[in-house]
């Protein structure tokens, strides 16, 4: 760049020079005052290309700077990034295990394994063991969220036929949309679907797909369609429920965000099961789609995958 400047410079300076030399060439004073003119005019806006590239110059070098402060700026971003994900799967890892014993302790004092307890002790156990389940999942869902973020999520794909999936969440859900007086069912074409999937975590994804579903709706129904076509599988849940506004719609997927509808009926939420659940159908060759026509008119979300071809 410095180069350049200094060789543009030259060949303005050579130019004046020329100009100028020739105010002593001509005999006519016309001639004379129009090369006059002609120097002051060449002066003047080769001043201002000189100008030009010296202020060019000092931009590139602010730019540069800046360019260098970013990267620092970066690359300590990133450095606390991996700082927070290695804190984030240490403490999940010691917070899972009193949890799970927690959670087994409790289970085996509600069953009257260490003898007969009150009715009130047993309420109050329950409201222990819910909470303790809330807990570890959200445990799990941190854990997921550092393996994502530092690509060590496994995976172990099997082909499995879809239906074998589907009908062990369909029970489940009947009683518990049966508790909220909810419709639910479930509606799967009589054929064999195989994917090539991780059976546990994508059954993860539809459970917390259904148990949302539920959980968002207070009255009307509940409704799983399983589809497909010839590339893909697709798995409907549609509801009556909240529904979602367009402007949550955005952002419905990124980590800890929840619609401000939906504290109202489940204050427990964390706004990350979504954000796994993209991640690990998109690891799928799959993804999730959300359509709602806003609040209060329920919403569909539509889990795809790619079957397995024959």
């Amino acid at each position: 760049m410095n180069k350049k400047i200094i060789v543009e410079s030259v060949l303005i300076l050579l130019l004046f020079t020329v100009l100028f030399l020739e105010l002593f060439w001509s005999d006519y004073s016309v001639d004379i005052i129009l090369r006059a003119v002609l120097l002051l005019i060449a002066i003047a806006l080769g001043l201002y290309v000189i100008k030009n590239f010296y202020e060019e110059l000092e931009y590139k070098n602010e730019i540069k700077a800046l360019r260098k402060k970013v990267e620092r700026a970066n690359k300590e971003l990133q450095r606390l990034d991996n700082a927070k994900s290695e804190f984030i799967s240490i403490a999940s890892h010691q917070l899972r295990t009193p949890l799970t014993a927690t959670k087994g302790y409790t289970s085996l004092i509600l069953e009257g394994t260490y003898g007969e307890i009150s009715d009130s002790v047993k309420n109050a156990l329950g409201k222990v063991y819910t909470a303790n389940e809330r807990l570890i999942q959200l445990v799990e869902d941190l854990l997921n969220i550092s393996r994502i973020e530092s690509g060590k999520m496994k995976y172990n794909f099997k082909k499995i036929n879809v239906f074998d999936i589907m009908a062990s969440l369909d029970d489940t859900f009947k009683l518990m949309a049966q508790k909220k007086n909810i419709e639910f069912k479930m509606k799967m074409p009589n054929k064999e679907i195989m994917v090539f999937v991780d059976p546990l975590k994508i059954r993860e994804v539809i459970s917390n797909l259904i148990d949302n579903a539920i959980k968002y709706t207070e009255k009307g129904f509940v409704h799983v369609n399983v589809e497909c076509d010839e590339e893909n599988i697709k798995i409907i849940i549609k509801d009556s429920g909240i529904g979602i506004s367009k402007k949550n719609q955005e952002h419905l997927f990124t980590k800890f965000s929840r619609g401000k509808n939906s504290a109202r009926l489940y204050m427990e939420g964390t706004g990350l099961g979504l954000f796994v659940g993209k991640n690990i159908v998109e690891a799928h060759n799959g993804r999730i789609i959300v359509k709602s026509d806003g609040i209060e008119k329920g919403s569909c979300f539509t889990l795809e995958l790619p079957k397995v071809k024959k």
